[in-house]
């Protein structure tokens, strides 16, 4: 015969597992990406407004979801000659490129070759676009970043591959850098324009790309595609209300503040982050909480500190977004139980949020404290410091 307590034990575990479970059911379906507005052009020229899915590509289309008021469509290369996404202020074009097959996870014997064997149509993302000249970006399959120039009509790739060579034993790593030097030659025909040669990378890339079409003229249109795919960091500075019960601690509506630092993710994960804070309620009475146990007879005021580590997700793209993650919270010093359990909210630009936590705890499981518990109430302030260290 079954105990009362093992079927609560068991009913207990059986509710973790299924609250975890559809958790991650509900992340993975959202990773499959969400319809934005935007528009497509046609290879007739035509502009078609309407849906476009976005997956935060981590390797560059061959066709993409459309939808409109009929159905929705996968567009390839042939059909359309590029999109754009209104949010992200991001642009794609099809175009058709050379493949060359060098890699870091390959051991050459000899110097591997430049020559291109293969092509393929997909649509590169647009960096940036002025009067004289476009960047262009391309993921590969392997997740490698290339870059292509776009100057009176033609497609350059800018090279750069390194590669490991196995020489006398030895493994070296090598590199093909040969933009260094193409960037020189077909920028020559500006007579003002001035720059240090930039870094193989997204940001280095543009920067000297915008300073060439603005030598040129300093009003001229310059189009910059937005920068959702890189990883951002946050300070966080948070207050708010924070009560617990439990058996050995119990406190109500006590103000805390804290501060830490949140890592928003790329790409597929552009709507995800990994965050770390540090909350301090100060002056509490150590026997008004501890109830006179005997452990703790101390009565004088201490400063009650937890350190959280979680994860989650904004759900949206619009300037008001819910999030939802789960967190787990450490206690440095002995005034409760470990607290694991979901973080839910609503933010404004990502940058101010009202958010509740601690008012479920799925370490219930392992302890004597109750499942559904006092919220913890907090007010955030996300400080992006991408943005404040910026270079202009």
């Amino acid at each position: 015969m079954i105990s009362i307590s093992t079927r609560s034990t068991f009913l207990s575990r059986f509710l973790f597992v299924v609250f975890f479970a559809v958790f991650i059911v509900s992340t993975a379906a959202f990773s499959q990406g969400k319809f934005l507005d935007g528009y497509v052009i046609s290879s007739k020229g035509d502009t078609l407004k309407g849906l476009i899915r976005y997956e935060g590509w981590d390797q560059s289309p061959l066709y993409i979801d459309f939808r409109d008021s009929q159905s929705i469509r996968k567009l390839n290369t042939k059909e359309i000659t590029e999109f754009y996404i209104d949010s992200l202020n991001t642009r794609y074009l099809s175009r058709k490129i050379g493949i060359v097959n060098i890699t870091l996870k390959k051991l050459y014997s000899i110097p591997p070759t430049l020559e291109t064997k293969d092509s393929l149509v997909i649509f590169l993302r647009e960096v940036t676009s002025g009067p004289k000249a476009t960047l262009l970006e391309d993921i590969n399959a392997s997740g490698d970043f290339h870059y292509y120039l776009e100057k009176d009509h033609k497609l350059v790739e800018l090279i750069y591959y390194p590669f490991y060579r196995l020489a006398n034993d030895k493994k070296t790593l090598l590199k093909y850098d040969n933009y260094k030097n193409q960037l020189p030659d077909i920028l020559s025909d500006a007579k003002n324009f001035k720059a240090k040669l930039p870094y193989y990378g997204n940001k280095s890339l543009q920067r000297y790309i915008e300073k060439y079409n603005k030598s040129f003229n300093e009003l001229a249109y310059s189009h910059s595609s937005g920068q959702e795919y890189d990883f951002t960091v946050d300070l966080i500075f948070q207050t708010g209300l924070e009560s617990w019960r439990e058996p050995s601690a119990t406190f109500t509506n006590k103000l805390f503040y804290g501060f830490g630092a949140r890592v928003n993710l790329p790409r597929k994960l552009h709507n995800r982050y990994i965050r770390m804070n540090l909350s301090l309620i100060p002056g509490m009475a150590n026997e008004k909480i501890y109830g006179g146990n005997n452990t703790f007879p101390d009565k004088s005021l201490s400063t009650l500190t937890t350190w959280e580590i979680g994860a989650g997700s904004h759900f949206g793209y619009k300037k008001f977004k819910a999030l939802a993650g789960m967190d787990v919270s450490f206690p440095i010093k002995p005034w409760r139980t470990v607290i694991l359990g979901p973080r839910l909210g609503i933010s404004y630009l990502r940058k101010f949020s009202l958010e509740i936590s601690h008012f479920a705890n799925l370490y219930f499981v392992f302890s004597d404290i109750p499942f559904f518990n006092r919220p913890n109430i907090s007010l955030n302030y996300y400080l992006n410091l991408n943005t404040l260290f910026k270079k202009k």
